[in-house]
């Protein structure tokens, strides 16, 4: 197992979790990020764990957790607010443009509406100060 306060094994906790994110295992990209996350000091404990709630949104989602995936999405946002961009080596560009319009989506599908089709923003790493997928 990584230690999780070793920056270099956060880093490749984060490469993990954008692997799995993008592959559309969100549970999996959750597990990978936690023990970094539960390890982790101010400030970057807050990032870490929007990312994970993020991913737990989706799940929630593809479950048909309409409760929990606004919950989570919520929470996400509040968490991942904060960071500037680039934050980490990750690029959340996409995400963040997305995010607000799928919160939404999930509020709607909670108080009744039908069942979202939401597609997952891409999440990148950051090299030598451009995105990289």
């Amino acid at each position: 197992m990584r230690d999780a306060t070793d920056p270099r094994a956060r880093d490749a906790a984060l490469d993990d979790f954008i692997a799995h994110y993008a592959a559309g295992r969100w549970f999996d990209a959750h597990e990978v990020l936690e023990q970094a996350w539960r390890r982790s000091a101010e400030p970057p404990m807050p990032f870490l764990q929007g990312l994970i709630q993020w991913a737990v949104a989706l799940e929630h989602h593809r479950r048909g957790n309409a409760h929990g995936a606004r919950a989570l999405a919520d929470r996400a946002l509040r968490n991942l607010a904060g960071a500037p961009p680039g934050y980490l080596g990750v690029d959340l560009a996409a995400c963040r443009a997305a995010a607000p319009g799928i919160r939404d989506t999930f509020a709607r599908w909670e108080a009744g509406g039908p069942r979202p089709e939401v597609a997952a923003p891409p999440i990148h790493r950051v090299a030598a100060g451009r995105a990289r997928p």
